[in-house]
């Protein structure tokens, strides 16, 4: 109760005739009806479930439970730290996870129970365009990956229908929570803005570059068209906004994801050898452009803006 009554005393001011309960309504059905995805009025939520791919697992946070890479670090467990409790959080995302596998996840959401109030969120997209793999041909020797431009673009345009249909899926099953889909920040800088970037290597060119950010903007675009026909909210401009000048470059502090990360000894090598660039690329590690621990934060605030943004009329 202490939970439901503490969502209660923060909904803004102003907000009373929105919030007060109806006749022979007590404070948790009063919450059920403030928490349906046309509500007016927003709080935190009474819990977070995660769903989704490696963005949503916390690849890139360390200290993994499961080949999952589930982590007790990932944002999905301290977004509003200091008001939904462990016990009424879960990260049911995985990595490597499709839209077919987030609905597999689906049965673990049933399992967990009926919620009202809960902030439901779901990363998912990049796999279903193969966007690491295509990533990693920019490392491959003599082969790059700037002339994939175009098969990508399609590929995400084709991803609008199935990830609606998804949306509403996920929002049938929780009809009282809320959904908040995440699009991905920006991998690598505005070469424009941070030319030299240690972590990137001379092996991604200035025109991959770009091309990655394009493909960023443009995967976004999709996931919040497919957000709005579904009626639910997508948090991909405020991670945008959030991850900028925080993108891959040096590995740094400010770095709030990862670039490339080598085994041991690779890290060593000259980059202009065609040997050793193949090198690189099979030393390729899974954490590579993911958040790092300070990136989990970043997504968490992203999170935040996105439930607590004004809902539509």
């Amino acid at each position: 109760m202490a939970t439901f009554l503490a969502a209660v005393l923060l909904v803004p001011a102003g907000s009373a005739e929105a919030v007060s309960p109806k006749p022979g309504e007590g404070v948790e059905k009063t919450l059920v009806r403030l928490f349906r995805n046309d509500h007016s009025v927003y709080s935190v939520p009474t819990g977070v479930i995660a769903l989704g791919d490696s963005y949503s697992s916390g690849l890139g946070a360390g200290d993994y439970d499961d080949d999952c890479d589930r982590t007790s670090r990932a944002w999905a467990m301290s977004i509003f730290a200091d008001t939904v409790p462990p016990a009424n959080r879960a990260v049911l995302a995985c990595s490597g996870a499709d839209i077919d596998d987030v609905y597999r996840q689906l049965d673990q959401l049933v399992d967990l129970g009926g919620g009202n109030g809960r902030l439901i969120t779901l990363t998912v997209g990049g796999n279903d365009i193969g966007f690491a793999n295509e990533l990693s041909r920019c490392f491959i020797p003599l082969v790059g990956c700037a002339d994939r431009e175009s098969v990508l673009m399609d590929r995400i345009d084709a991803l609008v229908d199935p990830l609606t249909e998804l949306y509403r899926d996920v929002q049938a099953l929780a009809p009282t929570d809320m959904l908040i889909v995440g699009g991905y920040p920006l991998l690598v800088p505005d070469p424009d803005v941070r030319s030299q970037c240690r972590a990137l290597t001379p092996l991604l060119s200035t025109a991959e570059r770009q091309m990655i950010r394009r493909l960023g903007l443009a995967l976004n675009d999709a996931i919040g068209e497919a957000a709005s026909a579904a009626g639910v909210r997508s948090a991909g401009s405020h991670l945008v906004s959030v991850f900028d000048g925080h993108e891959a470059c040096d590995n740094a502090p400010d770095d709030w994801i990862y670039g490339l990360r080598l085994s041991r000894g690779a890290e060593q090598a000259a980059d202009d050898d065609p040997e050793v660039r193949w090198d690189l690329f099979v030393s390729f590690v899974r954490e590579s452009f993911h958040p790092t621990l300070a990136g989990q934060g970043g997504y968490a605030e992203a999170f935040t803006r996105a439930w607590g943004e004004p809902s539509s009329p």
